[in-house]
């Protein structure tokens, strides 16, 4: 399975690349999330993992880029804090409150069993 994760924070991301790629799975990661957009292929991914507060486009503004060209792109929200303004309608995803624990990794799980159930 492969994994788009987008954290601006350096220390989380790195700590949430490990945790994911000692699962097995592949992960790419951005600081940026403008930069992740820009480069982002939809023929790539699998699951999307996305903080919501990064400077430049929150989490949602990044989930409705990238299902534009990917609308059925499997993706995780993840949040230190609770209080969207903007949730998108239309838009199914998982959310996830920091710090993570053993619900992402059961996420992850489930997603990867889906994959291979439709494939």
């Amino acid at each position: 399975m492969n994994v788009l994760l987008i954290d601006d924070d350096e220390g989380s991301l790195l700590g949430m690349k490990f945790a994911i790629e000692m699962m097995g799975y592949c992960c790419d990661d951005y600081l940026c999330p403008v930069e992740a957009v820009a480069k982002y292929l939809p023929e790539r991914y699998d699951v999307a993992v996305i903080d919501y507060q990064m400077p430049g486009l929150n989490g949602f503004e990044v989930l409705r880029k990238i299902r534009a060209k990917s609308p059925a792109l499997r993706a995780i929200i993840i949040s230190g804090c609770a209080n969207f303004t903007d949730k998108p309608e239309g838009q199914p995803y998982i959310f996830l409150q920091k710090p993570l624990g053993e619900d992402f990794f059961q996420q992850l799980k489930e997603f990867e069993t889906s994959i291979k159930d439709n494939n």
